[in-house]
């Protein structure tokens, strides 16, 4: 999905009809409907490192080779906001402790799975849906960011609030439960 399609989506939900229209058939824009693309887009940015950082972590793995027992984070090619894993050669467990730079490994690491920070998209750039996302949620979430920067709290809410049950409706746990078996004394 391009992040123009979040755009015109968010635009219909704030009431900004002939912006989407606009935007879906390549019209030319004026100053003040640009002004407000490029606000729209902002918010996408700050809804998608939101999601990112505090509901669902986009991870990423990549193989790594550590030398001195001292990783950098500026070597990774993503932003690292939590490590999940850090394997081995042959995929055991390596211990690890994080500090805000870096990470001091205890071992030989090989491979690293993390969560990352998204950089900021264009108009134009694709939109990965991670995690199960779909363009509602962002198009939620963007409402929300846009319309509490115009001043309209009471409106941001609403979408705030399907924003967030959205989110915490696709974070939940979804596979089986167990439970212990039965003993009997």
């Amino acid at each position: 999905m391009i992040v123009k399609d979040l755009v015109i989506y968010t635009a219909l939900f704030i009431g900004e009809k002939e912006l989407a229209s606009k935007l879906e058939n390549n019209d030319s824009l004026t100053d003040g409907e640009n002004e407000r693309v490029n606000t729209l887009v902002r918010c996408f940015n700050l809804v998608n490192q939101e999601i990112a950082s505090d509901y669902l972590p986009f991870l990423h793995t990549e193989n790594i080779d550590v030398k001195n027992s001292i990783l950098n984070y500026s070597n990774l090619t993503k932003k690292v906001i939590n490590i999940f894993a850090l394997k081995g050669s042959f995929g055991q467990n390596v211990r690890y402790k994080a500090y805000p730079n870096y990470i001091e490994v205890f071992g030989h690491a090989k491979k690293i799975t993390y969560s990352f920070l998204p950089g900021d998209l264009a108009l134009s750039d694709t939109v990965e849906l991670n995690c199960g996302l779909s363009a509602r949620i962002y198009a939620y979430g963007m409402a929300s960011e846009y319309l509490l920067f115009d001043g309209l709290g009471e409106d941001a809410e609403i979408f705030e609030e399907r924003f967030k049950e959205s989110l915490f409706v696709l974070a939940r746990k979804k596979s089986e439960l167990r439970l212990p078996k039965r003993r009997w004394f």
